[in-house]
């Protein structure tokens, strides 16, 4: 499919990827799972790669994003979520590697919002990581 015009999108959220995600900030990793691999006793790796590849996909936001505009960005995407208690959705991200889209079950991990500093009554915030891991 090639990449049609954006990074990531979470349900049926296209994270605009100008506004959202820092410059140099995106990464895709496509990664192979291994299923009771072990090295021998002369130290040879016998492995079991399993056809079932994992996604996790991470980007940061551009620093100094006001309060209106995170919370916009997060709204978008927890209305996408299909477990919020386990903030699980479904993503579809563009993998360099296969210059495509792969969409995958993932979930959040925890986020940590970090607060630059309040200017007139507004909250502006240091970058932010998201990371989107596959179950």
């Amino acid at each position: 499919m090639a990449y049609s015009g954006f990074l990531i999108k979470v349900g049926d959220y296209v994270i605009p990827t100008n506004k959202y995600i820092k410059a140099n900030s995106y990464s895709a990793l496509y990664s192979t799972s291994d299923l009771d691999s072990y090295r021998d006793a002369d130290g040879v790796l016998h492995r079991q790669a399993l056809s079932h590849k994992l996604l996790k996909i991470e980007f940061e936001t551009p620093a100094m994003l006001t309060n209106t505009e995170m919370a916009t960005l997060m709204a978008n995407i927890a209305s996408n979520y299909t477990d919020a208690t386990e903030k699980r959705c479904y993503v579809t991200a563009y993998v360099p590697e296969l210059d495509d889209y792969v969409v995958a079950d993932c979930y959040i991990p925890d986020i940590n919002f970090s607060i630059y500093g309040n200017y007139r009554g507004v909250i502006h915030y240091n970058s932010v990581r998201f990371a989107f891991i596959e179950y």
